[in-house]
């Protein structure tokens, strides 16, 4: 029993604590977006922008465009590791799996460069899935704030609502 608790303890450590200081875009504090981001990046934000209309707009082409390009698996958190601290250009190279923080982070990063968005319409939120945190985005439109999980798109999760389940 007491090797439980210890087990437990560490574990409790590891993943509440010591993960959220260590792995890139998962932190405690809000974080600015302050580096430079591809040029490739940028041209496609200002493609969305032209297409969108209002703000709410430009986040659904977002939404569709990244969450179509990028998914976040659990599994591949687990195997993909060293996927959390890729630096930003060569997430952006990437299709397929990237963990749920860098998918959040290039969903801040859309909309904020859009200039549709201030970063004080975006604040990340975790919830506890599968013995893992989850993190999506929480994003204010029209004074009501919107749960966007982009990186679980692929599982059919739209707009409004978030990944909280295990499965």
């Amino acid at each position: 029993m007491v090797i439980f608790l210890y087990i437990l303890a560490v574990y409790v450590f590891v993943v509440f604590i010591l993960s959220r200081l260590v792995i890139p875009h998962l932190g405690f504090k809000e974080e600015v977006i302050s580096e430079p981001i591809p040029a490739e990046m940028m041209n496609k934000i200002n493609q969305l922008k032209n297409q969108a209309e209002n703000r709410e707009q430009f986040l659904e082409l977002t939404y569709d465009y990244l969450g179509s390009r990028f998914n976040s698996e659990r599994l591949n958190t687990l195997l993909k590791f060293s996927y959390l601290f890729m630096p930003l250009d060569k997430i952006w190279r990437l299709e397929g799996y990237i963990p749920c923080t860098m998918n959040n982070y290039l969903l801040k990063i859309f909309l904020v460069r859009s200039g549709w968005f201030k970063e004080a319409d975006i604040r990340r939120s975790h919830v506890f899935v599968n013995f893992v945190p989850h993190q999506y985005l929480q994003v204010n439109i029209n004074d009501k704030w919107l749960d966007v999980d982009v990186g679980e798109k692929q599982r059919g999760l739209p707009i409004g609502r978030h990944l909280k389940y295990f499965g």
